[in-house]
C-alpha cells in the first residue's frame, strides 16, 4: 500500500477548489494510506483560527482528517518541508504539495509528488 503525505496548502486547496482525496488513489493505481505530519496538523490548526477564507478552509481541513481517520504521524525537522522530505525519502512515500519549491527539492531526491493542475484535477509526476 502506497504512502501518501499531504503538506498544508495541499489540504487547504483540496478543500478550496472542492477535490475529492479519492482522485489520489487513482492517481497511485490502488489503495493507499494518507498521512499527515504533525507540523502539518499544527500549521492547518493555527491556520483555522485566522477570520480569512484559508481559516475556513483550514477548519474543514482538520475536519476532513478526523472524518477520514488519516494518520497524524510525528516528523523529524523543525519545519513541515524538511521533515516531510525526510519522511518521503525514507519511506518511498509520495508527497502531495502544492509547493513549488518543496516539488522541485523532492524531484531532485527522486520522489513522487502530486499536486493540484488547473484547479481542477490532480496530477502525479
Amino acid at each position: 500500500m502506497k504512502r501518501v503525505i499531504l503538506d498544508t496548502n495541499f489540504v487547504i486547496d483540496v478543500i478550496r477548489f472542492k477535490i475529492g482525496l479519492g482522485e489520489i488513489e487513482k492517481l497511485v493505481d490502488g489503495k493507499c494510506r494518507l498521512i499527515v505530519p504533525m507540523t502539518v496538523f499544527e500549521e492547518l490548526k493555527k491556520i483555522s483560527g485566522q477570520k480569512t477564507k484559508d481559516g475556513v478552509f483550514a477548519k474543514i481541513g482538520l475536519m476532513l482528517i478526523k472524518e477520514k481517520n488519516i494518520d497524524i504521524v510525528g516528523v523529524e525537522g523543525k519545519r513541515a518541508d524538511e521533515g516531510i522530505a525526510k519522511m518521503a525519502s525514507e519511506e518511498n512515500a509520495v508527497v502531495a504539495t502544492n509547493d513549488i519549491e518543496l516539488r522541485k527539492s523532492l524531484r531532485t531526491s527522486g520522489v513522487q509528488t502530486i499536486y493540484l493542475r488547473a484547479k481542477k484535477h490532480l496530477t502525479m509526476d
